[in-house]
């Protein structure tokens, strides 16, 4: 039986998806380009764990 992993790449989607549309919405109020921010860290941190 194979062990499947957790979809985390699909998370990672969903979340960025939805607090942008927060912010869209104006709920969210951020003035900071943060979304390139976590998509530049979350890569770093693939890139780190993928050569541990």
């Amino acid at each position: 039986m194979k062990i499947r992993k957790f979809p985390m790449f699909a998370v990672i989607v969903l979340l960025i998806g939805i607090f942008w549309l927060l912010s869209e919405l104006g709920v969210l109020v951020v003035n900071v380009p943060w979304i390139p921010v976590v998509l530049i860290v979350i890569a770093i941190g693939w890139i780190f764990n993928r050569y541990q």
